[in-house]
């Protein structure tokens, strides 16, 4: 299931694909522009609304965290990059501080999706770090 949240208006506004290609996926994230279309949410099962993969942010910059049952949420991580500065974000239609080093290129990110999509979930063999 990909959710795909539109802050335009006064209220968020969800449009669902059930089942969807990796073409669709990728679309999604390529429309996501740090403004209204700012976060997305692949679960890789229909009713398992607590594990799913969250991209956010967009225009070039995103940030790829996710939750596991509700019980560990991981992130893409790049270990060699400083935390510092901190990169502003929209992600879930409020802005926010993220650590440079949550911050990722429309490249990783696809990449991460995409190992995400195939494995479906997050034993991708992707270094996630966990909290």
């Amino acid at each position: 299931m990909l959710t795909i949240s539109d802050w335009g208006s006064a209220q968020e506004r969800d449009k669902m694909i059930e089942s969807p290609t990796w073409p669709e996926i990728e679309s999604a994230i390529r429309a996501l522009n740090n403004e209204n279309l700012n976060d997305l949410y692949l679960h890789p099962e229909k009713n398992n609304t607590e594990t799913y993969l969250c991209i956010g942010g967009g225009a070039g910059r995103y940030v790829l965290t996710g939750s596991i049952k509700n019980q560990s949420f991981p992130t893409l991580i790049d270990p060699k990059r400083s935390t510092m500065p901190s990169t502003q974000l929209v992600v879930g239609g409020q802005l926010g501080d993220y650590p440079s080093n949550w911050v990722m290129d429309l490249c990783t990110t696809l990449q991460t999706a995409k190992a995400f999509y195939d494995a479906g979930g997050f034993n991708c063999g992707v270094n996630w770090q966990t909290a």
